[in-house]
This record gives C-alpha cells, sequence and structure tokens, in this order.
C-alpha cells in the first residue's frame, strides 16, 4: 500500500513540478521579450506581454500548489503541534490532512467550479482569450490541493513519514 502511494505521489509531483516548471520559463521569455522591446529604442512593446505573462504566473501558481503539499512548502505555526505527544501526532497529520482535503473539495465545489463556469463570458483585454480559460486554473489548484492532501492522509497510516517540523 505505501508502495503504491509513494509512487503515485511520486508520479504526480514530478508532472506537476514539469508543468509548473513550464510555466515559469514561459512565464520568463515573456518578460524578457517585453524587456528587450522597451529597452532597445522599440517605439513600445507589444501590448499582449503583460497580459500573457499574468496567465502564465496564474498556471504556474496553479500547479506548483500541488507540489507544494508533497514538499511541505507551507508556512505552518507549529506551536501546537509541538505541544502533541508523538503518539497522536499521526491521527493529528491524518485528522489535519483530510480537513484541508474535504475544504479543497468543497471549496471547488460550491466555489471555484460556479465562478469559473458563469453563463456570463467574459474576454481578456488585449487577447481576448475567454476569462473561463484563465479561471480553471482555480480548478487546477483546488483540484491538485484536494488530490495531494488526500494522498498525505494516506500514506501516514499506511507507514509513510509525517512531515518534520523545521529545525531552529
Amino acid at each position: 500500500m505505501v508502495h503504491t502511494i509513494d509512487k503515485i505521489k511520486k508520479t504526480l509531483d514530478r508532472t506537476l513540478s514539469f508543468l509548473a516548471c513550464l510555466f515559469v520559463v514561459a512565464f520568463c521569455a515573456v518578460v524578457i521579450l517585453q524587456v528587450v522591446c522597451r529597452s532597445f529604442s522599440f517605439l513600445k512593446a507589444p501590448a499582449w506581454t503583460e497580459e500573457l505573462a499574468r496567465y502564465f504566473f496564474i498556471y504556474a501558481v496553479s500547479f506548483a500548489g500541488g507540489v507544494a503539499v508533497q514538499t511541505n512548502s507551507y508556512v505552518a505555526v507549529d506551536i501546537f503541534t509541538n505541544l502533541i505527544p508523538a503518539r497522536l501526532k499521526r491521527v493529528y497529520a491524518v485528522g489535519l490532512n483530510l480537513f484541508l482535503c474535504l475544504f479543497a473539495v468543497f471549496f471547488e465545489i460550491f466555489c471555484v467550479f460556479r465562478f469559473t463556469f458563469m453563463k456570463t463570458r467574459f474576454v481578456s483585454t488585449v487577447l481576448e482569450i475567454p476569462m473561463q480559460w484563465i479561471y480553471f486554473a482555480l480548478v487546477i489548484l483546488f483540484g491538485m490541493l484536494a488530490i495531494n492532501f488526500f494522498l498525505e492522509a494516506l500514506s501516514v497510516p499506511a507507514g509513510g513519514r509525517i512531515k518534520q517540523e523545521v529545525p531552529q
């Protein structure tokens, strides 16, 4: 069971990391294009570069959100967890991950879907891309958060590691 969960987590982590890196590289390329156009006496930078850079950044963050769960990169206040006896830390870790998974699913269903798939059609200012494509990054973000928190909750009772606090 632990091996299967770890294999799924590793595959998901690699895929999300690759996609996040791809969008960060695209973001950097568009920003560099904008800087070069402004710096070397071109009349003005293309109008679409700022908007496209923003959208690439949004998608990079949406893919990196799931990776942050796997690597324990979120900011946390660990005063409470340091007070918990060692034998209850596994129960706490499972409960917290399940709560965060359920919160992400709840938020996805009752907020993000309604916002992303509105009947009103909005388009971006310069690129004229339907904004539903941009808002879809929220669907990806909360979907990946839910999946990763669920996998973390499964891996703790199956003998997986409990996320360690950063040593002081």
